[in-house]
């Protein structure tokens, strides 16, 4: 018989605390789709994910799938999500990113990790830098109607020079949720503030990214 413990792949998502938003959320969702015909463990995994990593979207919309009447199915459509819209997120923030350094010199600054900032900066060819930037590129650990949760010290990033925000879906979330999100070390950056956002396959104005996150339903 299996342990009646959490899967270790749940623990390690909830207590890491040097992967991006993206990774530790890949990492959750192992360990969910270990419990996921199991209604109490998983409903106990998904508080410990909660409450573990307080400042990151991707687990509110896991902990949505976790309770849905199929979570097995939920969560194993999210997971793809994840892997696609991340993959699509990155070539077009390539692109973004390209055109806007064609016309202006310096290089691409960004601040904390990021996987998927850590794959454009790779595919561009440029490492993270504060020296002369021209450009900058942040991820988001969530993203509300009117701001976004991201390391600290992306605010002072965004008001240097023109900044891309690289996200997926998962980072979207409602008011209601957005205004729990943070802790120690992240902090609320406005979202008109930033250049653009890129949500998997589209580049967004802030504005829209915005109304896309007030369309979501709140709960949980």
């Amino acid at each position: 018989m299996r342990s009646r413990g959490l899967p270790a792949a749940v623990v390690a998502a909830a207590n890491d605390r040097e992967g991006g938003a993206m990774e530790v959320a890949a990492t959750a969702l192992d360990g969910l789709l270990e419990v996921a015909t199991d209604p109490d463990l998983l409903e106990e995994a998904v508080a410990v994910l909660r409450a573990g990593q307080p400042a990151m979207a991707p687990i509110w919309h896991l902990a949505r799938a976790a309770r849905s009447p199929d979570p097995p199915s939920a969560l194993a459509v999210l997971g793809r999500r994840l892997d696609t819209d991340a993959d699509a997120a990155v070539t077009i923030a390539i692109t973004w990113l390209r055109a806007r350094l064609a016309t202006t010199k310096g290089t691409v600054a960004t601040v904390s990790h990021s996987s998927l900032v850590s794959r454009v900066l790779e595919a561009l060819g440029h490492s993270a830098t504060p020296t002369a930037p021209g450009v900058g590129v942040v991820g988001a650990d969530a993203i509300g109607p009117e701001g976004l949760v991201n390391a600290v010290g992306t605010r002072e990033l965004v008001g240097r020079v023109p900044t891309l925000v690289v996200a997926t879906a998962v980072k979207l979330v409602p008011e209601e949720v957005f205004g729990r999100l943070g802790g120690p070390g992240f902090e609320v950056v406005p979202l008109e503030s930033v250049a653009a956002v890129v949500v998997g396959p589209e580049v967004l104005s802030p504005a829209e990214a915005g109304r896309r996150a007030t369309e979501l339903s709140g709960g949980l």
